[in-house]
């Protein structure tokens, strides 16, 4: 201010002079005024006193409060002008008059302070044995889990610190708290920490120190995992690494992606012990997240403890992992709960860290009231008495001074780390605020960077590190500096004028740009989140889209999404210009596609249906019009093969390509909610593909596939199926896995619904593994299951348990849960077939929870007409119809369910009928008796209708319906249905429900009110003979003893 005075009195020759007065806290501010005149001020209490202050002030000096004064004292000298009166005060106040600043050169060193850790004796020893028992085989994964100070990170360095870590290899990641969007980060993070990628690499070298760190733990499988790791990594590759990648996306990368880490760190645990660290998961991505879970299930077979530090309270993150864990691996599980520190160990930890006499009682006891047991809090009240000198190092030893009459506790954490940020000069508490907009941790290069206007920066950074604000670490050789705690980070961040914020981080992104500019796209979240903050909403949107698209790269279809919605977003409310079709085409399409991925299929078909209206394709076409298109292309097919090449047809261009694709992955979607839909769906999607050659087009083929599977599954042709799919052989590419796999799926379900059984031949095994490593998991799942269901229909028994356990182990190497849930329901399936009541209840129980897990209701009904039929023949009523209820309520809200879905359901519902008549006509109650006729009748007569083009229930349902007529006294009729039952299980090979055939066949014909002694010649011995040597060849323990219980009874 004199400088200026003087400058001016020079220039122009008139002399300059004001007067400035400063008090510090709360304010309120806001407009002010009326239409007339109004202003946005501050008004209050702080305000006025600071009114006050200037009003006394002489000219050309600038006067302060005892408030302001104890805030600043350690940075600018003052005379203190003793008590002074202030108008509108009770009592005289302390003024100080500023005299100038405090050089601070060299300072830092005596400030200094530190204690052993106190109060976690017990925690850190947890942690030890938990490292002890890597060492020696068992893996656990323990939670550490508290406040912000309390002591986490302190906690972990401590461990570090302890001669058994020297025994494993320890690896850690962190999240940020800029990183809910950031592709796997904290996992990158600790990626790059192992291989010893430094943010200066080019991405050559990068991916070169990857390659080699990988081949160093596995050198036999690098070729598989290197590009997986590297794609988790968002690297771009080249050559036969690409190659291995090429092609696979969505629900398949990720699951690859997965494996190969879990794979990875399995390979790792061979050669030592591991222990992973992620420190602040509660920052984390939903990726992270799901990697994570996927990772855990290594603490049960290998030496590896997973070690989590996260603050309590986040749902999507810590928390999730807390219930995951406690659902699936509660025996490995240990819980650290971080407590506040009691008021002994508090003062313990202030004697610690200053080792002096004289520190008053009451003020000891002061910081430990307000501190609450938070050592952070203590830890920086500790430092802001040496920072305003109340407490001084002298000879290597703290005193206390005078000053601690008039030290001022702070109530909150936050006040005392900015009353700390307040007394650093002006220079160095800009430097703090640009590190505090970069993050957590930032690199020196982009601190200078965008700090160039800041003078003495290494030094500044010294004396930073001296106070204890800030860390230092080398990375590599890269160094990074790093709050000290997260706390102080958020503190000074929030303390940044809004406009100053919105400047800083525009200046960070740009220098981002500029310093990672061969390696961007790794930067490309962080660059969208500096823009959206510096409101560059047009540079936003583009880093959004860019980073939506490495996320969908690498398989983080979460992070995709949140992209793709907020890019979408910003376009349509800052975007001046009309809309681009095109554009909202591009943002709908990818968030269909992330959706899909995350099997989330309404949402998934309500963004494919946006995508369509934007390309002006009819979301909801004419359903008539469909039909007849329809019809007529299906008897162009029917007419054979030649004449659908005769008329040249146009090649598919990109477009048409992305449209059919879109087609395919929305019938997929509605498979699982609207059948009805699907189904006009496909006709239509069909239909326009059969206006292109198709034969240059694997999404056409595609679609012709899932057309054919449509009409096999619904059952409308069987031969339109087949001359789909052979059109499909004849023209696909014979390399295309895709096709392949789904051409054998459709074939399976043909033949499996329409009762060729014997065209299965064997398990393509070759084919699946193929589909298995491009990452085709549903119809490498869905042909196993398929094939394993019509070897259970046949009876062959063992090579469907061999098929199971095949599910089972497809689910535990790529933690793919549909597969784990066709393993259930084929078990399920299988023990009722061999008539394991029991357990079939606790199976049917277990696939009705995994069918929830995965939103597959409909695999839910098709367990709990299993279910009730076990409990029915467990004579157990009253549950098997709780059973049937839970299935009326699926069945509510469908439009429509295909055979495969609804059979068990039907023939468990018709089961239960035919025993509640029986119930009732044995014990001769009349009162019921026509209502349970006219049920059992309904039910026999609803499950031939729809189950009569479902070839794995015509044996069984044939049966049944003989022991309905049976049981009314029509012995002719029943026979009639039984022989029917016996000629289809004949032509099937069904053996199970032609063996139970038999029994009934004969058990019948040795009843005394029997009309009839034989049946085809054949008499009641000799069927029960046929069934005795069936039932043995299949191994049916249960029906064997009701086979010799009859047997007696003669």
């Amino acid at each position: 201010m004199k400088i200026y005075s003087e400058e001016l009195k020079k220039k122009y020759g008139f002399e300059f002079k004001m007067r400035i007065g400063l008090n510090s806290g709360p304010v309120i501010v806001g407009s002010i005024g009326d239409d007339l005149r109004m202003d946005y001020t501050a008004i209050g209490d702080t305000t006025n006193l600071a009114a006050r202050m200037e009003s006394m002030a002489e000219p050309g000096t600038v006067l302060v409060s005892p408030i302001t004064y104890k805030r600043v004292s350690q940075s600018f000298n003052f005379d203190p002008l003793g008590k002074m009166t202030v108008k509108g005060k009770e009592n005289p106040l302390d003024a100080y008059k500023l005299v100038g600043q405090i050089d601070k050169s060299g300072a830092g060193m005596d400030r200094q302070i530190f204690s052993e850790m106190v109060g976690r004796d017990n925690d850190l020893n947890k942690l030890e044995l938990q490292i002890n028992k890597a060492v020696d085989g068992e893996g656990s994964i323990v939670n550490v889990i508290g406040e912000a100070g309390i002591g986490k990170s302190r906690l972990i360095a401590e461990l570090k610190n302890r001669d058994v870590v020297s025994r494993v290899t320890f690896l850690e990641g962190r999240a940020i708290s800029i990183g809910r969007n950031l592709s796997f980060h904290p996992i990158i993070n600790l990626l790059k920490h192992w291989a010893r990628i430094k943010d200066e690499d080019t991405s050559t070298l990068a991916l070169s120190k990857l390659e080699t760190a990988i081949r160093s733990i596995c050198p036999e499988d690098t070729n598989e995992i290197f590009p997986f790791v590297a794609t988790l990594m968002g690297m771009k590759l080249s050559g036969r690494h690409a190659e291995r990648i090429k092609g696979i996306e969505g629900e398949g990368l990720e699951k690859l992606i997965f494996k190969n880490m879990r794979d990875l760190l399995i390979k790792s645990t061979e050669l030592t012990p591991l222990v992973v660290v992620i420190e602040d998961l509660h920052w984390a991505d939903t990726s992270s997240i799901e990697l994570l879970e996927s990772l855990l299930s290594l603490a049960e077979t290998q030496r590896i403890l997973f070690i989590n530090v996260f603050r309590p309270n986040h749902p999507e993150t810590g928390d999730r992992i807390i219930e995951t864990i406690k659902e699936k691996f509660p025996d490995r599980y240990v819980e650290i709960n971080l407590q506040p520190l009691n008021e002994q160990m508090s003062e313990t930890l202030i004697n610690n860290m200053l080792n002096i006499k004289g520190l008053q009682h009451a003020v000891v006891a002061q910081i430990i009231q307000r501190a609450g047991g938070n050592p952070f809090f203590i830890e920086e009240v500790v430092r802001s008495f040496i920072d305003e000198g109340a407490v001084v190092r002298t000879n290597g030893e703290f005193t206390v001074t005078e000053k601690i009459d008039t030290m001022v506790i702070p109530h909150t954490i936050n006040d005392v780390l900015m009353a700390r940020i307040d007394r650093l000069d002006d220079n160095t508490r800009d430097l703090v605020k640009v590190a505090s907009v970069i993050g957590r941790s930032f690199f020196y290069r982009i601190l200078t960077e965008v700090a160039k206007a800041v003078d003495g920066i290494d030094n500044r950074l010294s004396y930073l590190k001296e106070i204890e604000l800030i860390r230092e670490r080398q990375r590599m050789e890269e160094l990074e500096y790093l709050f000290k705690h997260a706390l102080a980070q958020e503190a000074v961040y929030d303390s940044i004028l809004h406009q100053k914020r919105k400047d800083l981080h525009l200046q960070v992104a740009r220098s981002i740009e500029k310093v990672f500019d061969e390696r961007l796209h790794e930067f490309y979240g962080m660059l969208a989140l500096h823009y959206i903050k510096g409101e560059d909403y047009e540079k936003a949107e583009q880093y959004l889209v860019k980073a939506g698209e490495e996320a969908i790269r690498s398989s983080a279809s979460s992070e995709a999404l949140n992209y793709y919605q907020e890019g979408l977003k910003l376009y349509l409310q800052f975007s001046k210009d009309a809309k681009d079709s095109e554009k909202l085409a591009m943002f709908e399409k990818n968030i269909a596609i992330a959706l899909y991925n995350k099997t989330r299929w309404v949402e998934a078909v309500e963004h494919i249906d946006k995508v369509f209206e934007h390309w002006n394709i009819p979301t909801y076409p004419n359903r008539i019009l469909t039909i007849i298109k329809f019809i007529s292309n299906a008897i162009f097919i029917m007419s054979g093969l030649d004449s659908l090449f005769k008329k040249t047809k146009p090649a598919p261009n990109q477009r048409d390509n992305e449209i059919f694709d879109f087609y395919y992955k929305k019938g997929t979607a509605l498979w699982y909610f609207d059948q009805i839909r699907l189904f006009f769906n496909t006709l239509w999607a069909c239909n326009k593909v059969l206006n292109v050659d198709i034969a240059k087009s694997s999404e056409a083929i595609n679609m012709i596939i899932g057309t054919a599977g449509l009409f096999a599954g619904s059952g409308l042709s069987f031969k339109l199926c087949n001359k789909l799919l052979e059109l499909s052989k004849t023209i696909m590419d014979k390399n295309n896995i895709k096709n392949l796999t789904a051409y054998a799926v459709m074939y399976q379900t043909s033949n499996f619904f329409s009762g060729d059984w014997e065209e299965t031949g064997s398990l393509e095994e070759k084919l699946m593994d193929e589909a298995l490593k491009k990452g085709d998991f549903w119809n490498a799942a869905n042909y196993t299951f398929l094939y394993t269901y019509m070897k259970a229909e046949k009876g062959d028994f063992h090579e469907t348990e061999l098929s199971i356990t095949e599910l089972n182990d497809i689910a535990d190497t790529y933690d793919y849960g549909y597969a784990l849930l066709c393993a259930s329901v084929l078990k399920t399936d299988l023990l009722l077939k061999k008539m394991q009541l029991f357990e079939t209840n606790v199976e049917a129980g277990r696939c009705i929870i995994l069918s929830g897990q995965y939103s597959e209701e409909l695999n839910q009904l098709m367990a709990l007409g299993w279910k009730a039929e076990a409990l029915i023949l467990l004579n157990n009523i009253d549950e098997a119809k709780e059973s049937i209820l839970q299935g009326d309520k699926i069945i509510e809200q469908q439009t429509y369910i295909t055979s495969f879905f609804i059979a068990p359901y039907l023939v468990a519902r018709f089961v239960i009928d035919i025993q509640m008549l029986k119930k009732a006509m044995v014990s001769n109650d009349n009162s019921n008796l026509s209502t349970l006729h006219k049920k059992a009748s309904k039910s026999r007569k609803t499950a031939l209708r729809k189950l009569r083009k479902y070839a794995p229930y015509w044996t069984k349902i044939l049966r049944l319906t003989g022991e309905y007529y049976w049981l009314i006294g029509k012995q002719n009729k029943a026979f009639k249905w039984w022989n029917r039952a016996i000629k289809k299980g004949g032509e099937l090979g069904a053996r199970p429900d032609l063996s139970r055939t038999y029994f009934e066949i004969g058990k019948h014909l040795l009843e005394s009110n029997s009309k009839y002694k034989k049946l085809n010649g054949i008499t009641a011995e000799e069927y029960l003979e046929k069934a005795r040597t069936l039932f043995e060849e299949m191994d049916l323990q249960w029906d064997i003893d009701e086979l010799d219980k009859v047997m007696a009874a003669r």
